[in-house]
């Protein structure tokens, strides 16, 4: 059989963008057909001023009220509408009875008309402290949403118009002077360093962590989202002209994130992706009966906004695609002169009423002029190319015309590539079409994808298979002395190659079938029973890869400490503690008995149910688990982690197949919590720290000292950064007493 071939591969958006487009665009590094969004139903309406909207960890939603000077809360939830009949209205946070300044969220009017001088934007941080933009008042006011009371106000020499959270801290973005400062719940605000070219501020986003863009000039033609750093266009005009507000989220099933642009009601919302510095457009989102005064992300990953009929989300709108497009590819190397190409693989999605051809150009003499221009995709604002001097270059226009005609791409049962299988949820397979082309070093593959304007196919990849079969060789010469009679050998050998080379690439690499970190996951209970290692269904793909890798040391170390701990490690992703009951007779215990001294050394002074520390024996007066429990065959297994039922339940069948038979054990997680009196030894059975073994108290669905907690500790006195209860306006986050 001829040796394995290779490939010139295509693949990622750093590859594809390095081609041409013509009425295509790239989405998530796939290349399909261009899109126009339809016209909108009405006339847009102009942006209002903005107003604020943000949830905390409990799905609350907060929304401002400028012309109030409130701040209602509404409970959530993700279906829609907002509101399903029956459920509660509102909650005015300042508009209730008089309480005391630092007391409940209800002020006096006095009160609640100086703290929240037109409230617009509203965030959260990660520990449920509420910040308020009051732009009328020149201040940020804090509270804690858990305590209900008013932490701190902060003065700022400018107008606060948006907040953005990156989990501890707040971003605070001021218009008059312009500014932007960090602060946090306790800290003073530090001044950060904003780019001359905001000079009119409206809206902020906090971008993968870390990166911070600010929505200049909202509202008007000439809108742009800048980074607050450096003054560089994220996003130009053309984008996001009149835009309102900006958020970020992460999509169902993306790869990366997207950075949504709100324009005047009644218009669709953009969406950009930024996978290099450059916007990318996507598909925006229709959002009907926009309001214009701003968009929030839900906890599932949503774009909501407000309506006069409560909150609603954006979905994708419908867009209407080109029938007909193009992308015609840069040179790939074979680095032989005179190869025959093989075969072409197209890993792509192609709907009905859609369709994907191909013309090939191979020379061994590439052009030097005449080349076809690198033009972007439909949806990209510029071209941004990294070590362009390094891109191989496009084909010639005379080659392009003069190429034959476009080949249609035939669909494979799977893969060419040897004990591939993909996932069951991918839309992508493989196509296959031979390489029409002259025998050359240098290879150009034009792509034609063509739709019925509702569809568009979709390439994600191609490969290129060099060199291609030598069956001709193999045959008597008279069979190809003819130019045309061989051409048709060639493609007709090339069936069969195609078939005998993949049934020997499945032979050559059937290794691939006994390495657990490569075999499919439907094979490894079958790897699994070539070594007698049982596997639970509860495991983790990643945990079942692991003890195959390792069965033959797990094996080796059953029944021991180690054994059982690596053991419990692979299974639930954390070491545990194992301890063992004999080794605690004669130490300390907090709250227990008095230490004693012991003899628990085998065969001098060791009793079974005498006691410790006395020469001589002491009758059984209780039963053999309570005299086992206190010397010998038990013993402890502690897993500092929050572990579901089915996860305890999990460990607990894997101890039972791999402990010691004569053994009985106890299984803690740290659910329980530390219980000072009832085996507590610091360092050893205990986890000082935040734990997930409680959550909070909902009504009706949980009990008091099982699994649920009131409230949450308090942070207490800080020197130099803590605030007490005084006059009007000094805040306070701790109380004496």
């Amino acid at each position: 059989m001829p040796a394995t071939p290779r490939f010139a591969l295509v693949r990622g958006a750093d590859q594809w963008q390095r081609a041409a487009f013509i009425d295509t665009a790239l989405v998530d590094g796939d290349a399909q057909l261009a899109w126009e969004t339809p016209p909108a139903d009405a006339t847009p309406a102009e942006p209002q001023s903005g107003a604020g909207l943000a949830f905390d960890a409990s799905c609350r939603l907060y929304r401002s009220l400028p012309e109030q000077g409130d701040v209602e809360r509404i409970l959530w939830s993700a279906e829609d509408p907002l509101r399903p009949q029956g459920s509660p209205e509102p909650l005015r946070l300042f508009g209730g009875a008089r309480t005391p300044l630092a007391g409940d969220f209800a002020f006096s009017d006095a009160s609640a008309a100086y703290l929240l001088r037109t409230p617009r934007a509203l965030a959260v941080d990660a520990e449920e402290r509420l910040f308020i933009a009051a732009s009328g008042g020149r201040e940020v006011v804090v509270f804690d949403l858990w305590s209900r009371r008013l932490l701190r106000r902060v003065p700022l020499p400018g107008e606060p118009v948006d907040l953005a959270c990156d989990g501890e801290h707040a971003y605070v973005l001021l218009a008059n002077p312009t500014a932007l400062y960090k602060l946090g719940a306790r800290a003073s605000p530090r001044r950060q360093p904003l780019a001359a070219a905001v000079t009119e501020p409206s809206r902020l986003s906090i971008w993968e962590g870390s990166r911070v863009l600010v929505l200049n000039a909202a509202g008007t033609a000439t809108s742009q989202v800048l980074d607050a750093r450096t003054g560089a266009v994220v996003v130009d005009r053309d984008v996001c002209a009149h835009a309102s507000d900006i958020e970020n989220y992460r999509p169902r099933d993306a790869a990366q994130s997207a950075l949504v642009i709100s324009r005047r009601g009644g218009e669709d919302f953009a969406r950009v992706e930024l996978p290099s510095g450059a916007a990318v457009s996507i598909l925006p989102l229709t959002a009907r009966s926009y309001d214009g005064r701003g968009i929030v992300r839900t906890p599932d990953q949503r774009i909501a906004y407000w309506t006069a009929h409560g909150l609603r989300y954006a979905v994708a709108a419908k867009p209407r695609y080109a029938r007909r497009g193009e992308v015609i590819g840069f040179r790939l190397d074979s680095g032989e002169f005179q190869t025959s190409w093989g075969r072409l693989f197209v890993d792509g999605c192609i709907p009905r009423d859609s369709t994907v051809s191909v013309r090939c150009i191979a020379t061994d003499e590439p052009p030097d002029s005449g080349l076809v221009p690198r033009t972007p995709p439909v949806n990209a604002q510029s071209l941004v190319i990294g070590h362009p001097e390094l891109s191989p270059p496009l084909p010639a226009k005379w080659m392009v015309d003069a190429a034959g005609p476009a080949r249609p791409l035939h669909r494979r049962p799977g893969s060419e590539l040897a004990w591939l299988r993909r996932r069951a949820d991918d839309e992508f397979v493989t196509y296959e079409a031979p390489i029409m082309a002259n025998p050359g070093r240098y290879l150009w593959v034009l792509l034609e994808l063509a739709g019925n304007s509702v569809a568009t196919p979709r390439i994600r990849a191609l490969r290129a298979e060099h060199p291609g079969h030598d069956y001709l060789q193999r045959l008597p010469r008279t069979l190809s002395t003819d130019t045309a009679a061989a051409s048709f050998l060639r493609r007709y050998l090339a069936m069969f190659a195609g078939q005998l080379g993949e049934m020997d690439e499945r032979a050559r690499r059937r290794h691939v079938l006994l390495d657990p970190f490569a075999v499919q996951t439907d094979a490894l209970p079958w790897l699994a029973s070539c070594l007698g290692m049982p596997l639970d269904e509860r495991w983790s793909e990643m945990a079942k890869r692991t003890a195959i890798a390792e069965a033959i040391g797990l094996f080796k170390t059953r029944g021991t400490i180690a054994g059982l701990s690596r053991f419990i490690e692979i299974a639930a992703g954390v070491r545990p503690i194992i301890i063992e009951k004999y080794r605690l007779r004669g130490g300390g215990s907090v709250g227990g008995e008095a230490p004693q001294s012991s003899n628990a050394i085998l065969g001098a002074g060791f009793r079974v149910g005498g006691a410790v520390g006395t020469v001589g024996t002491t009758p059984l007066e209780t039963t053999a688990a309570d005299a086992f429990a206190t010397h010998a065959h038990r013993f402890t297994v502690l897993v500092p982690s929050a572990l579901r039922e089915e996860d305890v339940a999990m460990l607990g069948d894997l101890l039972d197949k791999h402990r010691p038979a004569h053994t009985l054990y106890d299984l803690c997680t740290i659910g329980s919590g530390m219980r000072v009196g009832r085996g507590l030894h610091v360092g050893l059975s205990s986890a000082i720290g935040r734990g997930g073994g409680f959550s909070q108290l909902q009504v009706g669905g949980s009990a008091l000292g099982r699994g649920a907690v009131v409230g949450r500790a308090q942070p207490g006195i800080r020197p130099g950064a803590t605030r007490l209860p005084g006059a009007l306006g000094s805040g306070s986050d701790s109380r004496v007493g």
